[in-house]
């Protein structure tokens, strides 16, 4: 069963200025959707859904604003990655690529004197395909043991020339260990012009998933814990937590 974004046919007029992620229940909580050519990062526990959130993100716009997008993944092989998504959810990504409105990229871990080169190839990437939505998985595996100072200095000029330059909204996704209070390296959310987190907790005797918006520059964004619900054959949704 192919992947059916929700609004197809939709053509961006008076809501341009947004990068819409048409994600059930997500974009009334942001103003519409994400400020374009902003830096997200979206980060959260293993298994709540950040994967899936960001390649929703791309197909949608692929499909409703006809939007081409990359996902640059350092995790998962593209042949993995499209089985487990289409055994799933039934996303079609496979029907994308050869659309030639999705561009996958596959990375394996690389060493700290790496990781320019690595950036410098997905912002051609960028450029080439003229993408106006990037999502890079994750952050932890692209800069390993790369130091702050050197991270800060590689996000600010990397991402200058893929959000400045090319009008591309980007969501990064980054790794957060259950039961850690700090997010990512320490630098991350300071760059960034929205930070996304993904909870996994425990109500009684049942695992649940919840998400809340810290930041969101050029927004007025909802401050509530929302319901993180994945669904077979429909991905990922959003529903505001009773209380």
């Amino acid at each position: 069963m192919p992947y059916k974004p929700i609004m197809v046919g939709y053509i961006l007029s008076n809501s341009a200025a947004l990068a819409k992620t048409w994600i059930p229940g997500f974009d009334s909580l942001i103003g519409g959707g994400f400020p374009r050519s902003s830096f997200i990062i979206l980060a959260g526990h293993p298994g709540t859904g950040k994967s899936t959130f960001a390649i929703q993100f791309l197909l949608n716009g692929a499909m409703n604003a006809k939007e081409p997008g990359v996902y640059a993944s350092f995790l998962e092989r593209e042949e993995i990655f499209m089985r487990n998504m289409s055994k799933s959810y039934g996303f079609d990504i496979k029907k994308s690529i050869e659309e030639n409105t999705l561009r996958f990229l596959e990375f394996t871990p690389l060493a700290s004197e790496a990781v320019s080169d690595t950036l410098n190839k997905i912002v051609k990437t960028v450029m080439e395909t003229g993408a106006k939505r990037l999502v890079i998985d994750s952050l932890n595996a692209l800069f390993g043991d790369v130091p702050p100072t050197e991270q800060r200095r590689i996000l600010e000029i990397v991402l200058n020339r893929i959000i400045k330059d090319q009008g591309c909204t980007v969501i990064a996704i980054l790794e957060q260990s259950i039961g850690k209070t700090e997010i990512g390296f320490g630098i991350e959310e300071f760059v960034a012009d929205g930070l996304i987190v993904f909870e996994s907790y425990i109500e009684g005797y049942e695992a649940k998933k919840r998400a809340i918006i810290r930041k969101l520059r050029g927004t007025q964004h909802s401050s509530r814990y929302q319901a993180i619900l994945l669904n077979p054959r429909e991905g990922i949704s959003f529903l505001q937590l009773a209380g």
